[in-house]
C-alpha cells in the first residue's frame, strides 16, 4: 500500500474511532466502503450499515441502497418513502475491496457471481444475517415496483484495490462478459455500471469526502439588493432550469438531497401544488413558468464572484424544495428557456436566517408551531452541545455537511437530525420499535412531542450521547454486536434503570435534574458500561434469547423492561387517557392494560363530562376488544341513568404485572360491578401511583396481603 493511500487510511482510522488493535484488512474495508459510500450520498452516514464482509458474503464487502436519495436500512423506511414521495427511485451499490494491488480477474469474476446470486430468483448459496437483510429489502422494493416512475433501479459495482488501473484489455473484455449476464436479469436500468477504483481515485474519493459542497453557476440575470444589516449581500434573479439543475446535482446527476437539510418539509410527492408545477413543465405554458412558480431561496455562508461566475460554499436551499423534486423528476422536460426565479441570500444571522426560512415556508401549509420547532429551536440546541466541554462534546449538524473538513474530528461525533429524532423518540418516547421508519415520516407522528419550546436540550442530548457510548462499546467488541438491531430499545431501558421509571413532564424543572441524573451515568465510563451491561441483560430476559432483526419492531419491549423494574421494585406508575364515552370506545387504545368503567353526564353545549360513579375496573391484553365484548356490559348500563352514558379510561401496563395492579385498585376502590378482588389482596405488597384521568381514584396507595394501607 501506497504511503499516501496509508496515511488517508490512518486518518480513517481516528475519524471513526476504530479501536486499536481492528485488523488492517477489515479497516481498508470499511476505508474502501466509506470512500464510495460518500461519493455516491452527501449526507452523514454509519458505515457499520453499509459493512458486509465476514463469511457468506458473496464475496462483498459493502452493500448501500439508496431509494430517493436516502440511504435505507429497513423495509419500512421504504414503504414511507413510498407513500410520501409516490414513487421509488434506486440504486444499489456493491462493493469489493482488496487492499493488494492486483485486479485480479477472478476476484472481480467472484464479485458479479455473488450479486447475481443475490438477485436469483432461486439462490443456492448462503448469506450472513447481514447480507440477508440486505437482500429482504432489495425484494421488498420489487415487490413495489409498480411506484417505478423513473425506471428500473441503477446497479453499480465497484471493485477497490491499491494499485492501478490500466485498462488491461483481458480483463475489460471480462467485465464486458459479466456485465452482460446482469443485463440479461432486465431488472436494473441498462447497462449496470462497473467501476475499477484504483489508489489514486480512491484517494480522490476521501479527499472529496472531507471537503464542503461548493458549486459555481452562471447567475448572469440578477439584480443587486441595496445594503442591508444582518446580511453580507443578497440578489434577486433567474436562471435556467438547466443551469439550477447543475446546482442541486453532483457529479453522477443525482439530487444533492443534503441541500434541502434546512427545508421544514420535505418532497410532498405527487399532491395537487406538486401536479400542478409538473403540468408546467409538461405543458405548452412550459416557458411562462418563471411566472408561476414562486421561485427558490439560497441562503449561502460565502460566495465568490467573478463576472457572471457565482462560487457558493456553505449552502442551503430553504424554500424550493418541492420545485427542485419536481424539476428533477422532470429533466427529460427541461430546457434553457425554463426560468427559475432565484433569491441568493449570503451570511445572514442567525435571526434573519430563522426569520427568511418561515416568511417563505408560510407560502406552504406549514404550522406556526413546525417552523419554529425547525429553526429557532433547532439553533438553540446547537448552541447547547456547543457548550458541552471537550471531552464529552457531540456536533451537532443543522446543516448537511456542517462539519466536513474539519482536522481529526471524529465522525462518530456528529449528530445530524435524523439520528436526533431516533435517539429521542427512543430514549423518552417509547418509540424504539419505530426507528427504522424513514425519519421524516416518524417526525410527523411525533411532531407535538419534540422540539418543542419549553424542552430542556439537556434531553436530547443525553439521548444522542447514550448511543454515541453504545456505538463506542459495540466498535470494542465490549458488547456483543447481537446487541446492534436493539440500540434504540436499549437507550429507554438505559434510562429507567439509571435514572428510575418516574419520568417528570418534560417541561418541569423536575425533568432537567432527571436527564442530569443520565448525564452524570454517562459521563463516568465505569457507570456508563455498567448501565448499557445490565440494559442488555435486562434485554436478554425479555427477548429470552431470540435476537431475531425483525424483534426490534416488537412495541411491547420498553414497556416489559418497565414491568419488570416495577415487579422488583413494587412500585406500580400507571397513566391513565380518557374519557371516552360509550359511542366513541372505538377509541380506546389496542394494547395491554386496565380499565376503568364510569357512569357520567355529558353536557352538549360545553362537550364535556362529569363522572357521577365508579362501575368496574379491568384488565386485558386487547382493552378495546375486551369493553367491545364484555359480558357484564349490559349489567354496567343498568347502573346508568337514562340521561347519563357509560364512559371508559385506559392506563397501559404490560402483562406481567396487569393483575396484580387491576387486583390492588379493585381493593383500594372496590367499585359495586367487581366481585373478585373486593375483600382480599393475595399479592406481595404493592404500592400504585396513578397519574392522568384519574378522577374517583385515589392517587397513591399501597396494599399488603389481604390488607390494606392509605
Amino acid at each position: 500500500m501506497d504511503l499516501i493511500t496509508k496515511n488517508l487510511m490512518s486518518a480513517f482510522h481516528q475519524q471513526q474511532d476504530f479501536p486499536d488493535d481492528i485488523d488492517s484488512s477489515v479497516l481498508f474495508e470499511h476505508f474502501a466502503n466509506y470512500c464510495v459510500i460518500s461519493r455516491e450520498y452527501t449526507d452523514e452516514f454509519d458505515i457499520e450499515d453499509i459493512y458486509v464482509a465476514g463469511g457468506n458474503d458473496l464475496q462483498l464487502d459493502g452493500v448501500a441502497i439508496i431509494v430517493n436519495g436516502v440511504l435505507v436500512n429497513s423495509t419500512d423506511e421504504v414503504d414511507d418513502l413510498a407513500v410520501a414521495n409516490k414513487y421509488l427511485d434506486v440504486d444499489y451499490l456493491f462493493i469489493q475491496a482488496k487492499s493488494g494491488a492486483n485486479f485480479s480477474g477472478a476476484d472481480i469474476s467472484n464479485m458479479f457471481f455473488g450479486v447475481r446470486e443475490l438477485f436469483s430468483e432461486n439462490p443456492t448459496l448462503p448469506r450472513n444475517e447481514v447480507l440477508a437483510k440486505k437482500e429482504i429489502i432489495i425484494k421488498h422494493i420489487y415487490n413495489k415496483s409498480a411506484y417505478f416512475r423513473h425506471g428500473n433501479p441503477r446497479l453499480k459495482l465497484y471493485y477497490v484495490t491499491t494499485g492501478k488501473w490500466t485498462d488491461d484489455n483481458q480483463l475489460v473484455a471480462r467485465i464486458h462478459t459479466e456485465i452482460s449476464t446482469l443485463d440479461e436479469l432486465n431488472i436494473y436500468q441498462s447497462p449496470p455500471v462497473f467501476q475499477p477504483v484504483d489508489a489514486r481515485l480512491l484517494q480522490d474519493y476521501f479527499n472529496r469526502s472531507q471537503n464542503a459542497l461548493i458549486k459555481t453557476v452562471t447567475f448572469t440575470k440578477k439584480v443587486t439588493l441595496p445594503a442591508m444589516d444582518g446580511v453580507k449581500e443578497a440578489y434577486l434573479g433567474f436562471l435556467p432550469a438547466t443551469e439550477y439543475m447543475e446546482l442541486i446535482t453532483d457529479e453522477n446527476k443525482s439530487l444533492l438531497r443534503g441541500l434541502f437539510y434546512e427545508n421544514v418539509r420535505d418532497f410532498q410527492g405527487d399532491n395537487l401544488v406538486n401536479k400542478e408545477i409538473q403540468e408546467t413543465l409538461n405543458g405548452e405554458y412550459r416557458d411562462t413558468f418563471v411566472l408561476l412558480n414562486n421561485g427558490v431561496t439560497i441562503v449561502a455562508e460565502n460566495i465568490r464572484q467573478t463576472g457572471d461566475l457565482f462560487t457558493l460554499s456553505g449552502f442551503q436551499i430553504v424554500n424550493g424544495c418541492q420545485t427542485s423534486h419536481v424539476l428533477y423528476n422532470n429533466q427529460d422536460q427541461i430546457t434553457e428557456k425554463i426560468l427559475i426565479p432565484i433569491k441568493l441570500i449570503v451570511g445572514p444571522i442567525d435571526e434573519l436566517k430563522n426569520l427568511v426560512i418561515k416568511a417563505t415556508n408560510r407560502q406552504t401549509v406549514v404550522k406556526t408551531e413546525e417552523l419554529s420547532a425547525l429553526t429557532d429551536f433547532q439553533k438553540h440546541l446547537e448552541q447547547y452541545y456547543n457548550a458541552i466541554e471537550e471531552g464529552h462534546r457531540l456536533y451537532y449538524e443543522r446543516r448537511s455537511q456542517q462539519y466536513r473538513g474539519i482536522p481529526g474530528l471524529e465522525k462518530i461525533r456528529i449528530v445530524n437530525i435524523s439520528s436526533q429524532i431516533r435517539s429521542f423518540s427512543s430514549m423518552f418516547l417509547s418509540r424504539a420499535h419505530q426507528a427504522s421508519r424513514y425519519y421524516g415520516t416518524l417526525l410527523k407522528d411525533i411532531e407535538t412531542r419534540i422540539f418543542m419550546e419549553g424542552h430542556f436540550p439537556i434531553a436530547y442530548y443525553v439521548s444522542s450521547y447514550a448511543l454515541f457510548k453504545l456505538e463506542f462499546f459495540f466498535r470494542r467488541r465490549m458488547i456483543d454486536n447481537k446487541y446492534r438491531p436493539f440500540k434504540y430499545h436499549l437507550l429507554g431501558i438505559f434510562r429507567i434503570i439509571v435514572a428510575g421509571i418516574d419520568t417528570p413532564q418534560m417541561t418541569a424543572n423536575r425533568f432537567e435534574k432527571y436527564c442530569e441524573l443520565i448525564r452524570n451515568v454517562l459521563w463516568d465510563d465505569s457507570k456508563c458500561y455498567d448501565g448499557l451491561k445490565r440494559s442488555c441483560e435486562l434485554l436478554d430476559q425479555i427477548l429470552g434469547g431470540d435476537f431475531e432483526r425483525d424483534k426490534a419492531k416488537d412495541s411491547s419491549i420498553f414497556s416489559k423492561a418497565k414491568d419488570y423494574l416495577e415487579d422488583k421494585s413494587s412500585i406500580f406508575r400507571i397513566e391513565f387517557d380518557g374519557y371516552w364515552r360509550d359511542q366513541n370506545k372505538n377509541g380506546v387504545p389496542l394494547k395491554s392494560g386496565l380499565f376503568c368503567v364510569y357512569e357520567c353526564t355529558y353536557d352538549k353545549e360545553e362537550k364535556t363530562i362529569s363522572l357521577n360513579k365508579l362501575l368496574y375496573i379491568g384488565g386485558a391484553d386487547n382493552v378495546r376488544d375486551r369493553i367491545e365484548n364484555h359480558e357484564k356490559y349490559n349489567q354496567w348500563n343498568k347502573q346508568v341513568k337514562s340521561e347519563n352514558t357509560l364512559c371508559f379510561t385506559f392506563g397501559e401496563i404490560g402483562s406481567l404485572n396487569r393483575e396484580r395492579c387491576k387486583a390492588a385498585m379493585i381493593y383500594k376502590h372496590k367499585p359495586p360491578e367487581n366481585t373478585e378482588y373486593k375483600d382480599s389482596f393475595p399479592f406481595d405488597y404493592t404500592k400504585v401511583i396513578l397519574s392522568g384521568e384519574i378522577a374517583l381514584l385515589t392517587e397513591t396507595f399501597s396494599c399488603s396481603p389481604s390488607s390494606f394501607h392509605a
